[in-house]
C-alpha cells in the first residue's frame, strides 16, 4: 500500500528544519505539491494540536506526526530525513531525556476512512520496527533510495 503513496516527490533527504514545527511545515509543502487543494493552515494546526496531545516520536530515531484534516484527499504523506536530528518530546511524559529524531513520516488523513488510517499506520510501524530500516534510511542519498527501501520492506 505504501508504495502507491510514498513516491520520490514526497521524500526530502536533507531537511532544513531544526525545530519540530518547522519540520511539520517543511514536509507539509511536499504534501501540498501533490494536493494543491490542501488547506495549509488547517493542516499545520491539526499536526501541532495532535503532537501536543502526545508525542509521535514512537521508535528510536523516528517520528510519525499525523492528523485529520478535511481538505486532504484520502491520505497525504511525506518523508523527511534530518541528518542532524530534530528534538521531539518523549513518548512517555515521565522521561526527562528528549528523543532526537532523524526520520519523520508526516501523514494527513481525511477522517472518513478509519480502515485506511489503521492500515497506513500499521504498515509504517512495521517498516520502522524493521532493524535495518533506520540505518539504511539514514545512509540514503536520494528520495528514490528511500522509496526502494520502503518497497523492499513492505
Amino acid at each position: 500500500m505504501l508504495r502507491n503513496i510514498i513516491t520520490p516527490d514526497v521524500v526530502k533527504i536533507n531537511l532544513e528544519s531544526t525545530e519540530k514545527e518547522e519540520c511539520f511545515a517543511e514536509l507539509l509543502e511536499l504534501i501540498v505539491a501533490k494536493q494543491p487543494q490542501l488547506n495549509r493552515k488547517e493542516s499545520l494546526e491539526a499536526l501541532i494540536h495532535r503532537e501536543n496531545k502526545m508525542s509521535t516520536a514512537i521508535v528510536k530515531y523516528a517520528a510519525v506526526p499525523h492528523a485529520l484534516t478535511e481538505s486532504v484527499q484520502k491520505v497525504g504523506i511525506a518523508v523527511g530525513i534530518s541528518k542532524d536530528g530534530i528534538e521531539f518530546e518523549p513518548l512517555n511524559p515521565e522521561d526527562t531525556e528528549k528523543p532526537v529524531v532523524h526520520i519523520i513520516i508526516e501523514i494527513l488523513f481525511d477522517g472518513k476512512n478509519a480502515e485506511l488510517r489503521i492500515n497506513v499506520l500499521r504498515d509504517i510501524l512495521e517498516i520502522l520496527n524493521n532493524p535495518d530500516f533506520i540505518e539504511k534510511a539514514l545512509k540514503a542519498e536520494t528520495p528514490q533510495e528511500i522509496c526502494e527501501l520502503i518497497n523492499s520492506l513492505e
